[in-house]
């Protein structure tokens, strides 16, 4: 199988070298790399990756008005030729140079799985190291086993990831106007209705170096992050969740932005970020998750009321 490993960066091109020669160390033979320069400001991207790189198997390409996340992440995956999209931040390493032939070889073990969530170790500047996984804190707290082991799971993190071309294919690709936050459960919702499974395989280890935000451009909201945050949990709460859940969700999910806006002091961004969420619904067609997603996710490690 090819494996097309995709990369989105703005103005980074210092992390984005590191992680570009963590990339191109991979054992794995089918591989191809892309990376979108998603309106960098500050240099032509193209330019530099060449004077750095000499490797055939790398590219870049470059949009003029920055897409965002999900829709960069959605030009990458128009211009894949894989059959295994693997994305990783720019601002992150493979922690081992079999890495991707870790991932497809997950693949091959279980064909059912249509996603495989890495697992991510945060880094960050002031010494703290955190783990990054699809689990909760208690539920790493009372089953420790969960880090080091493989399972199936219901949700996966954007910070590195393998996708199927068949979950693309019957799925679609990311929502776009999420532009950023949320965007990875989306997906996961659509790919478990449609009868794929996400699998965590800690073999696939990734260093992350969490760099500040690329999302925010000149004019926009101080913290657009928590307004795309609070906004897409509105969408993804009446889109996909039975009735029952999307009262404790939301009140959930806006007791933990509401928090961060008065530690931020961003009230403006939070309340927009309601507003809008509000006003979106009357465009949304709710497509609830069936019975069968629930259960999925109930045995899995899902996350239905908060």
């Amino acid at each position: 199988m090819k494996v097309s490993v995709l990369i989105g960066t703005r103005d980074r091109i210092n992390v984005l070298t590191r992680c570009l020669h963590s990339v191109l160390a991979q054992d794995y033979p089918a591989l191809e790399v892309i990376v979108l320069d998603d309106a960098s400001s500050q240099y032509h991207l193209a330019d530099l990756l060449r004077a750095e790189f000499t490797d055939p198997r790398l590219r870049c390409l470059r949009v003029d008005e920055s897409l965002g996340v999900a829709g960069g992440r959605n030009r990458l995956l128009a211009e894949a030729t894989g059959d295994i999209f693997c994305f990783i931040d720019d601002d992150a390493v493979f922690q081992t140079t079999d890495a991707v032939s870790q991932a497809v070889s997950a693949f091959e073990a279980h064909p059912s799985v249509g996603i495989i969530a890495a697992k991510v170790i945060d880094h960050y500047s002031d010494g703290r190291i955190r783990l990054y996984l699809p689990f909760t804190q208690r539920q790493m707290k009372n089953e420790t086993r969960l880090v080091s082991e493989s399972r199936r799971v219901s949700y996966y993190l954007g910070t590195c990831h393998a996708i199927r071309r068949k979950v693309i294919d019957v799925c679609g690709g990311y929502l776009s106007n999420t532009k950023f936050g949320e965007e990875e459960l989306d997906l996961s919702y659509r790919a478990i209705e449609a009868g794929f499974e996400l699998l965590y395989a800690p073999q696939v280890s990734i260093d992350h170096f969490p760099q500040p935000s690329v999302v925010s451009q000149p004019g926009q909201r101080r913290q657009v992050e928590l307004y795309y945050h609070t906004r897409n949990r509105f969408y993804l709460a009446y889109k996909y969740l039975p009735w029952r859940y999307v009262p404790v969700y939301l009140a959930i999910w806006l007791g933990v932005y509401g928090a961060r806006a008065l530690r931020q002091r961003a009230w403006r961004e939070f309340f927009a970020g309601i507003g809008d969420g509000l006003r979106q619904l009357n465009s949304l067609q709710r497509t609830p998750l069936s019975r069968r997603a629930v259960a999925y996710l109930q045995h899995n490690f899902g996350r239905l009321w908060y």
